[in-house]
């Protein structure tokens, strides 16, 4: 299945705020398009809640301008709008950025509250 890949104004504030070049784009919209929404093992792509209509993912993508691939590189979180076979594209975080610390250690603030409020908006549907 083909995604169509939408950027939501949310996405494009963090796609700013990280300064992710606009290089990448065009290698990520194309990975994204063909993304398969199973999880992976080692957190390289984790569902974070669904419901009957819609999926919130997080994946990783590499930051080719940068020369990082994925384990280093970026963050995506995006919702899949499993009726109309949209992704709507929500933020991108640079992994540096999100403070982890062992296996269980996201502490970014900003990170965690997309999320929350992700799945109450979405949660609100079923």
């Amino acid at each position: 299945m083909d995604w169509k890949i939408q950027r939501t104004e949310s996405f494009d504030k963090w796609w700013c705020k990280e300064k992710v070049s606009d290089n990448n784009y065009k290698y990520h919209e194309k990975a994204l398009q063909d993304f398969r929404n199973i999880t992976l093992p080692h957190n390289i792509q984790t569902c974070i809640f669904r419901n009957s209509s819609f999926e919130c993912w997080i994946s990783r993508l590499p930051d080719k301008a940068r020369q990082q691939g994925k384990s280093g590189g970026l963050r995506v979180v995006f919702i899949l709008d499993l009726e109309d076979d949209v992704m709507l594209l929500q933020g991108i975080f640079r992994r540096e950025n999100l403070d982890y610390r062992g296996s269980s250690g996201r502490h970014n603030n900003a990170y965690e509250q997309l999320l929350e409020d992700l799945a109450q908006k979405f949660n609100q549907t079923i």
